[in-house]
C-alpha cells in the first residue's frame, strides 16, 4: 500500500529483528486503479462489451468471492481469527458450519418483522426477557460478537451473555450467562462498562473494561467469567488497568485489533494500544498510548508534526478500524476524525507503534459530495462531519490494509454529514488512500434519510458493509438505511436512461423504528457468512426489544440492478399491510417525507396489492392452511390494513379506487360467510351426496375459475376456489339457482334432496349478499364513502363514476336471486302441509325455507334497486330506458313477493318489508288480508272464548295500526288504502263509515279525478263545499261518455255554482264566468241532441244499436263521403257513438254536420238541415279554439266553408240562359251557402244606414245597410281563400289535433281533403263561384233585411190598429179578455 521508505519506522525493525521480510511475490496482489467517479460513471465506446462484475465500484480481477470487511484472502483459520473489533464481530476459530447454517434456518424461531425483494428484517428469539422489556428499569447497553454468535448486555454490576444465534433447542443451552463484574461502580450516572467476547481456538474469552477507572478484567473463557463461586471467579481473572488517564477522561470505545490486541479510544481524543497476552501467548495485560514521538507523519499533510502529541489530544475521533497484518504479531489501524483527517498506525505485539500516514481529506470529501449529490449548496454555512467509516474489500481479498511497499492503496467507505437547519444530508463516499494521495471513487448520497442527529443521543451512527459487500447498512439510533453499492450495469437501456437523465440511483431505503416507543440501537455488528452465501446481513441490539437481524436479499432470477434500484409504492404498501399490525413490531411503516409517490402510482400499487390478496398470489399470505376460515381471515385483515394504511399515510384516493377496494373487501367478507355456510353443510350432508357448492364449482366454466391440478396434489376444488377465485365471487352467486336447474335436468327428482339443495342455495346467496351489503354499510367510513348516502348497503346516487355495475347487482344476480326466491317459496308451500301425500321432506327444513324467504326478498330488493339506479345513471338513453323499465318491474315484483308471504303464514314479515320500502299497495293488501283472516276466524264455529278474545284484541291492534299508517305515511297510504276499497266495490262503505279518516278520505277524493262522481257527494254532504262539488261535477262530465249523464252533471254543476254563490264561497264575477262556461258546454250538448233528433226517424225499426248504425250510414253516408275512405270511416265511427247516445266531442260533431247527407224522406220542421253548417261554425266558437288554438280553428273553419260550398252544383246554377230572375233567385236561395249565410245574418240586430259588408280577405262596399250579427265578428271566407286547406301533411299539422298523429294516418286524410279541394276548384273555375259568392252574400243579407222589414211593417200596422181600438192578432197570437194581443 505504501512505499517502504515511509511505511515502517526504523524502530520497528530494531525491536523485532526476527520479522520475516516479504518477497516480491508477496507484493503481487495487483488491482487496476479506477478513475474518480462521482455518483454515476459515464459510458464509453466500449460500454456494450461484456461487462466485468463490479463490487462497490471496483472491477474484480479474481474469481474469489468478496469476503467480509477487514479480512484478507488468508486461509480459513487465519480469516476466522481476524476481527473488526469496532463492529464487535469476533471470529471463533472453532465455530462449526452447522451452527452457521442454523442462523439462516427458517425454523430457528425468528420472527419476520418485514420483508421485500431487497431485504428482510427478523427478530431473533433468544434475547433474555429482562432485556426485551421496554419498561424495564435496568440501564444497559449492548455489544454484538457476530463471529461466535454471542451478544453481551452490560449493566453497572453485571454482564449478560447469550448465544443470539441459538435456535430451538434445550432450554439449558439457550439460557443466558450472568457474569458478575469485579469492582463495579456504585454510581448509576457513570458510563457503563464495556464487555468484549474474545474468540479463541476453544471457548471464547471475556474482556471487561471500566470506562471511568480504566480497570481491565480478562477471563480466558466464559465459563470462568460466569463462575458462581466469587472466589474462583476472581482467581481465574487476569486484571490490569490503564495508567496515565487524565482527570475526567473516560474510555469511549474499544476496537479489536487482533491478534490479542485492542485499541482504546478516550474521550479527550487519545488512543491506546492494549494487549491481553505477550508474544509467547501467555495472558498479560499491557496498555500503551500511541504517540508519534517525532516520527514520520507524512502524506498530503506531511508538514504536520506531533498530531497525536499532547497538543493534539483534544479532537473528536469518529472511528477506529483495524486492517490486516502483513506478518505475525503486527496490525495496521486506521483512525478517522470528524474533521476528515485519516491516520494509519502500525501496531505490534511487543508494544511498538508508529504513525505511517496522515491525510486530511476534508476538502476532497466536501467537493465530492457537493458535485456528486443533492447537498446544501451553501456548504460553508453547514457543519461538516465524518461520522464513521469502514474498510472495503479490495478485489475480493477482504478488508486488508496492505503491507509496506503496496502501491495499490486502501479502499474505505466514509459516512459524511452536512448538518443544516432542521435537516441533514448524509452521504457514503468511497475513496482510496495511497501513500501520497487520495482518490474519490464513488459518492452515494443518501436521499431517503435527512433526519438530524439528536443532541441528547450518545449513539454514533455506524456504517456496516458485510460480505459480499454489495450493500451498506447505515445504522442510526432509531433508523437503518440500506444503500446498494452495486452499480447499474451498462446496457443499451441504461445508456438511453442516462442520456435522458432518468437513470435511477442505486437502491436505498430507510427502516424506521416506531416513534411511539423508546426503541433505540445500543449495539450492532456485521455477520460473517460462508462464501456461498449470497446476501449480506448485520445484527442490531435494540434496547427494550432484543436482537434484530437485517439482511439484504439476492436478486431474483431475471431481475436486473436497474429494476431493483427503485423503491416502489407497492413495496412500501405491502410492508405496511402485511407487517404493520404485527404485535410488538419494532418497525414503523408510516413512511418518510423524503420518499414520495404520485397519486396514480399509489392507486395502481394499492390495486396490485389488493389483487394479490384476492387471488392469493402474495408471498406474504399462505395459500394453504389447516383452517380455510383462518386463511380467509388473514386476507380479510390484510385488506382492512391496506385501506387503513392508505387512508392514514397517503393523500385521498380517487372515489373509484376507494369503491374498488371496498368491493374487494366485501367479497372477502362474503366469502368468509359462504365458507362457514359450506362448512356447516359438510357436517350435515349425507355421505352419498355432494354439497351444492361442490356441484357449483364443478359446473363453473373454466373461464370463471382457476382450475385445480390434481396431479399436483390439488384435489379439493372448493378450497382451491376459495384460495384463488374469490375475486370472481359474483360468478358463483347466480349459480346457486342455476345449478339446481341443472341438477333437476340431470335427474334429481326426490323432494328431500331438492329441498336440501334449495336450502344450501339459500344459504349461499344469503350469506354472500347479506354479508356484502352489511359490510359495505358498516365500513363506509373506513373506505371514505361515509359521506355518500347508503341505505341497506345500496348507494342512493353517484353511480356515474362506475364504469360497471357493482358486483352485487349484475344482471345474472338480479335474475337468479328472484328465481330462487320463488323456487324456495313454492317448495315450502308444497310441503308445509304434513298430510300432503308423498311428502317426505323434513318439516324443520321446510320451516327453514319459509323463514329464509323474507331475507331472500330483502336481498332481491337490494339487488334490483342497485341495478336500476346504475342503469339510470348511464349516458346511453337506451340504458336509461332499461333502468326505468327495471325500476317499474321491481315495484311490481316486490309487491307480489311481499303479499305472497301470506301463503307462508309470514304476513307480519311481509308487513315489515312493506313498511320498510313504503310499498303502500302491498301493505294495504297484507293488512286487508290479515283483517279478512281475522274476521273469518272470529266467525268460525267452535271458537273458544279465550281464542275469540285474543283474536278481537289482535283485530283492534290492526285497526290501531291502520290509524298510525294514516299518520306516518299520509297521502301515500291513504291513496292505496282507499284505492283498495274502490277496487273491491266498497266505496259506499267508505262514505258511510269513514268518519275516522274523513280528512284523508276528502283529500283522496279531491285528488282522484276518476272519483269525481263520488267526490261531489262527499263535498256536499260532509264538507258543505258547494264550489268543490261544482268543480268535481265539472271534472266528472269530462270523463262522462253518456250524453244524458253529462247533461245531468252539467246541470248539477250549475246548480252547485249557484249554491256556492249564495253561500259566499265564490264571488259574483267568478260564478258568472263559470256559469257561462257550463252554458257553452250545454249548448254543445244541445246541438248533439238536435242532430240525434234529426236522424232519429231514420232509426225506427232497428233491432239494436248495430242496426241503427247501419241504417244511419245507409241514409246519411251515400253521396258526400263517397270516394273519401278516411272521411267515411270517421263518419261511421261518429255515427256509432251518436246512435248509442254517447258524448261526442265538438270536432266529431262538426264532422258529422258537414259530412252527412240531407235526408229528404222525413219532415224537417225546425230546418235543421238548412242550419247544420252554421251550427258547426257556432260549435267552434263555443269551444273557443279561436282563442286557444288558432291553427286548429282555421283548419276547421275553412273545412266547414269548403264543404258548405261544394254541397251544390254551381256549374248548373251558373248556366242562367233561358232562366228568369225569379228562377235564378230560387236556385241560389236553395244552396247551402245561402242558407248558412242567412242563418248568420239572422243573429244580428236591425240594419243601420250607411253600413258596409266586411269579408275576411277583402272589403266589399255596399250602399245598402248591413245587419250586425255573427258575421260582424266572424266574417265569412271567400272560396279562393279556402283552397289547399288540409291537403298536405304539413298543412294538417298546423292543427294541434294532428300534431302527433303518424304520417300513415294523415296521408289518407290529406288525400280526402284534396278531393274536396278539387271539387271547390271546379266550382270556382266552371261555376264562377267566386263571383256568385258576393251576390249570394248580399242576397242572404237582403233576404234577412227584407224579412225584418216585413216583420217591422207588420208590427207597425198592428200598433196602428191598436191605437184605433182594434185588436189585430198575428200568426200564433190571440186576443185575451181585456182585448190585448198575447201569444196563443
Amino acid at each position: 500500500m505504501f512505499s517502504p521508505d515511509v511505511s515502517v519506522h526504523a524502530s520497528v525493525a530494531t525491536r523485532n529483528p526476527r520479522r520475516r521480510q516479504r518477497t516480491g511475490s508477496d507484493d503481487s496482489v495487483a488491482t487496476r486503479h479506477n478513475p474518480k467517479r462521482l455518483r454515476r460513471s459515464g459510458l464509453a465506446f466500449d460500454t456494450f462489451e461484456p461487462p466485468s462484475k463490479k463490487t462497490n465500484g471496483d472491477i474484480n480481477h479474481f474469481d474469489e468471492v468478496p469476503l467480509a470487511n477487514g479480512h484478507a484472502n488468508n486461509d480459513r483459520s487465519e480469516r476466522l481469527a481476524s476481527a473488526d473489533t469496532m463492529t464487535l464481530a469476533i471470529r471463533h476459530r472453532g465455530f462449526k458450519k452447522a451452527d452457521r447454517e442454523k442462523r439462516s434456518s427458517k425454523i430457528d424461531g425468528s420472527t419476520v418483522l418485514t420483508k421485500n425483494d431487497n431485504y428482510i428484517v427478523t427478530r431473533l428469539p433468544t434475547t433474555p426477557d429482562q432485556l426485551s422489556d421496554l419498561h424495564s428499569p435496568v440501564i444497559w447497553h449492548g455489544e454484538i460478537s457476530t463471529s461466535p454468535g454471542y451478544a453481551v448486555a452490560m449493566t453497572q454490576s453485571q454482564a449478560i451473555v447469550w448465544r443470539y444465534t441459538q435456535g430451538a433447542g434445550p432450554a439449558e443451552s439457550s439460557k443466558p450467562m450472568i457474569i458478575r463484574l469485579l469492582d463495579p461502580s456504585n454510581d448509576s450516572r457513570m458510563q457503563l462498562p464495556s464487555g468484549i467476547i474474545v474468540p479463541t481456538s476453544a471457548e471464547p474469552a471475556f474482556l471487561v473494561i471500566m470506562p471511568a477507572t480504566g480497570k481491565i478484567t480478562y477471563w480466558e473463557n466464559l465459563s470462568s467469567a460466569a463462575n458462581a463461586d466469587l472466589v474462583r471467579q476472581k482467581q481465574q481473572a487476569i486484571q490490569g488497568s490503564v495508567g496515565g488517564m487524565l482527570s475526567g477522561e473516560v474510555i469511549t470505545r474499544v476496537t479489536e485489533a487482533e491478534p490479542h490486541g485492542f485499541v482504546l479510544t478516550f474521550s479527550l481524543g487519545r488512543i491506546a494500544h492494549m494487549t491481553v497476552s505477550d508474544p509467547q501467548g501467555k495472558p498479560s495485560i499491557t496498555v500503551q498510548f500511541l504517540r508519534s514521538n517525532g516520527a514520520y507523519s507524512g502524506g498530503l499533510l506531511g508538514g504536520l508534526k506531533n498530531v497525536f502529541s499532547t497538543s493534539g489530544w483534544k479532537r473528536d475521533i469518529a472511528a477506529v478500524r483495524a486492517g490486516d497484518s502483513w506478518q505475525r504479531g503486527q496490525r495496521y489501524v486506521i483512525v478517522a476524525t470528524t474533521k476528515g483527517v485519516f491516520q494509519v498506525w502500525d501496531l505490534t505485539w511487543n508494544g511498538t507503534q508508529s504513525l505511517t500516514l496522515e491525510v486530511d481529506a476534508k476538502g476532497d470529501l466536501l467537493k465530492s459530495i457537493t458535485e456528486g449529490g443533492d447537498v446544501f449548496l451553501d456548504r460553508d454555512e453547514h457543519l461538516f462531519e465524518a461520522l464513521d467509516f469502514t474498510l472495503l474489500p479490495r478485489d475480493g481479498s477482504g478488508k486488508e490494509l496492505a503491507r509496506a511497499g503496496d502501491k495499490l492503496g486502501c479502499k474505505i467507505l466514509v459516512m459524511t454529514c452536512l448538518s443544516g437547519s432542521g435537516s441533514s444530508k448524509y452521504a457514503l463516499v468511497g475513496l482510496t488512500i495511497f501513500s501520497d494521495s487520495i482518490i474519490i471513487d464513488v459518492v452515494h448520497p443518501i436521499s431517503c434519510y435527512t433526519t438530524p442527529r439528536s443532541k441528547d443521543s450518545n449513539f454514533k451512527p455506524r456504517v456496516l458493509v458485510p460480505e459480499p459487500a454489495q450493500t451498506a447498512f447505515v445504522v442510526f439510533e432509531k433508523s437503518i438505511v440500506l444503500v446498494s453499492l452495486v452499480e447499474v450495469e451498462a446496457s443499451p437501456s441504461s445508456q438511453l436512461q442516462m442520456e435522458a437523465r432518468t437513470l435511477p440511483d442505486p437502491f436505498q431505503d430507510t427502516i424506521d423504528f416506531r416513534k411511539d416507543k423508546g426503541y433505540r440501537v445500543v449495539g450492532c455488528g456485521t455477520e460473517i457468512q460462508d462464501r456461498d452465501y449470497k446476501h449480506s446481513s448485520c445484527v442490531l441490539m435494540v434496547h427494550g426489544y432484543g436482537v434484530v437481524r437485517v439482511a439484504s436479499l439476492p436478486m431474483k432470477e431475471g431481475q436486473s440492478n436497474l429494476n431493483r434500484a427503485t423503491v416502489t409504492a407497492k413495496t412500501k404498501i405491502e410492508q405496511a399491510v402485511f407487517f404493520g399490525n404485527m404485535q410488538q413490531n419494532l418497525l414503523d411503516f408510516s413512511g418518510r417525507p423524503e420518499i414520495n409517490f404520485a397519486l396514480e402510482e399509489v392507486e395502481a400499487a394499492a390495486m396490485e396489492v389488493n389483487d394479490s390478496i384476492m387471488k392469493s398470489t402474495s408471498e406474504y399470505i399462505p395459500a394453504i392452511t389447516a383452517s380455510m376460515d383462518h386463511q380467509l381471515q388473514l386476507r380479510s385483515t390484510a385488506l382492512a390494513d391496506l385501506m387503513k394504511h392508505l387512508k392514514r399515510h397517503y393523500q385521498p384516493l380517487s372515489r373509484l379506487t376507494r369503491w374498488n377496494l371496498l368491493w374487494s373487501a366485501e367479497k372477502m367478507a362474503a366469502a368468509k360467510a359462504v365458507w362457514r355456510s359450506y362448512n356447516t353443510a359438510l357436517g350435515n350432508k349425507r355421505p352419498d351426496e355432494m354439497s351444492l357448492l361442490t356441484e357449483i364449482v364443478d359446473m363453473l366454466h373454466e373461464n370463471f375459475k382457476n382450475e385445480n391440478q390434481p396431479n399436483r396434489g390439488e384435489t379439493d376444488a372448493v378450497r382451491h376456489w376459495f384460495v384463488h377465485d374469490i375475486w370472481r365471487l359474483e360468478r358463483i352467486i347466480p349459480w346457486a339457482e342455476h345449478a339446481i336447474e341443472e341438477l333437476y335436468s340431470e335427474g334429481v327428482q326426490d323432494a328431500p334432496r331438492q329441498a336440501r339443495l334449495i336450502s344450501e342455495a339459500n344459504d349461499l346467496q344469503l350469506s354472500a349478499l347479506e354479508t356484502a351489503f352489511r359490510f359495505r354499510e358498516s365500513n363506509a367510513a373506513l373506505y371514505g364513502v361515509d359521506n355518500e348516502r347508503l341505505i341497506d348497503g345500496v348507494l342512493h346516487d353517484g353511480y356515474e363514476d362506475f364504469p360497471e355495475t357493482p358486483w352485487t347487482s349484475t344482471i345474472e344476480i338480479v335474475t337468479k336471486v328472484k328465481l330462487l326466491v320463488d323456487l324456495s317459496r313454492e317448495m315450502a308451500i308444497n310441503h308445509m302441509n304434513s298430510a300432503n301425500e308423498g311428502a317426505k321432506v323434513d318439516m324443520d327444513l321446510v320451516l327453514k325455507l319459509a323463514r329464509d324467504n323474507p331475507r331472500q326478498i330483502q336481498i332481491c330488493c337490494q339487488t334490483y334497486i342497485e341495478r336500476f339506479r346504475w342503469l339510470k345513471s348511464r349516458s346511453d338513453p337506451q340504458m336509461q330506458a332499461s333502468g326505468e323499465a327495471l325500476k317499474h318491474a321491481h315495484f311490481q315484483v316486490r309487491k307480489v313477493l311481499f303479499v305472497k308471504l301470506i301463503d307462508l303464514c309470514l304476513s307480519d314479515q311481509g308487513i315489515k318489508l312493506a313498511e320498510k320500502y313504503h310499498d303502500m299497495g302491498a301493505l294495504v293488501d297484507l293488512v286487508a288480508q290479515e283483517n279478512a283472516d281475522l274476521g273469518e276466524r272470529l266467525e268460525s264455529p267452535g271458537l273458544s272464548e279465550s281464542e275469540g278474545e285474543e283474536l278481537r284484541i289482535r283485530e283492534i291492534s290492526y285497526q290501531e295500526r291502520i290509524k298510525t299508517y294514516f299518520t306516518n305515511y299520509g297521502t301515500n297510504w291513504a291513496t292505496a288504502f282507499f284505492d283498495k276499497h274502490v277496487n273491491r266495490g266498497k266505496l259506499v262503505e267508505l262514505l258511510d263509515n269513514g268518519i275516522r279518516f274523513r280528512r284523508h278520505l276528502t283529500s283522496f277524493l279531491r285528488g282522484s279525478p276518476v272519483l269525481a262522481k263520488v267526490s261531489w257527494i262527499n263535498e256536499v254532504i260532509f264538507e258543505r263545499n258547494y264550489l268543490g262539488a261544482a268543480v268535481n261535477l265539472k271534472e266528472a262530465q269530462k270523463q262522462e261518455t253518456s250524453l244524458w249523464s253529462k247533461k245531468i252533471e252539467l246541470s248539477m254543476s250549475k246548480l252547485s255554482l249557484l249554491a256556492a254563490k249564495a253561500e259566499g264561497q265564490v264571488d259574483d264575477n267568478d260564478s258568472k264566468s263559470a256559469i257561462r262556461n257550463v252554458d257553452s258546454k250545454m249548448a254543445i250538448l244541445s246541438t248533439q241532441e238536435k242532430l240525434y233528433a234529426y236522424i232519429r226517424p231514420t232509426l225506427r225499426g232497428a233491432i239494436d244499436e248495430t242496426a241503427e248504425t247501419d241504417l244511419a250510414m245507409e241514409q246519411f253516408c251515400k253521396r258526400f263521403v263517397k270516394g273519401k275512405p278516411a272521411f267515411h270511416n270517421d263518419l261511421k265511427r261518429y255515427l256509432t257513438k251518436l246512435v248509442a247516445r254517447q258524448v261526442l266531442d265538438p270536432e266529431a260533431l262538426v264532422d258529422i254536420l258537414t259530412l252527412m247527407d240531407v235526408d229528404h224522406s222525413h219532415a224537417d220542421d225546425e230546418g235543421f238541415a238548412d242550419r247544420r253548417f252554421f251550427l258547426a261554425l257556432m260549435l267552434l266558437r263555443k269551444v273557443g279554439f279561436d282563442k286557444t288554438d288558432p291553427g286548429r280553428m282555421n283548419l276547421h273553419e275553412d273545412t266547414i266553408w269548403r264543404r258548405c260550398m261544394i254541397q251544390d252544383d254551381w256549374e248548373a246554377i251558373n248556366r242562367t240562359e233561358l232562366k228568369d230572375d225569379t228562377q235564378v233567385e230560387v236556385e241560389t236561395g236553395a244552396t247551402a251557402l245561402f242558407k248558412t249565410l242567412r242563418e248568420g245574418y239572422k243573429t244580428g240586430k236591425p240594419p243601420t244606414p250607411q253600413s258596409k259588408i266586411l269579408f275576411r280577405d277583402q272589403q266589399f262596399i255596399n250602399p245598402l245597410p248591413l245587419q250586425k250579427g255573427f258575421w260582424d265578428k266572424f266574417p265569412p271566407t271567400p272560396p279562393t281563400a279556402l283552397l289547399s286547406a288540409g291537403t298536405s301533411i304539413p298543412s294538417l299539422r298546423t292543427s294541434s289535433r294532428y300534431i302527433n298523429t303518424p304520417d300513415s294516418v294523415l296521408t289518407p286524410l290529406a288525400r280526402d281533403y284534396e278531393t274536396e279541394d278539387a271539387l271547390l276548384e271546379q266550382c270556382i273555375e266552371k261555376g264562377r263561384l267566386e263571383m256568385w259568392w258576393k251576390g249570394v252574400v248580399e242576397a242572404a243579407r237582403m233576404s234577412v233585411r227584407n224579412e225584418a222589414d216585413r216583420e217591422g211593417e207588420e208590427r207597425r200596422r198592428r200598433r196602428s190598429l191598436g191605437r184605433k181600438g182594434k185588436k189585430v192578432k198575428g200568426p200564433g197570437e190571440r186576443v185575451d179578455g181585456e182585448g190585448d194581443v198575447v201569444m196563443a
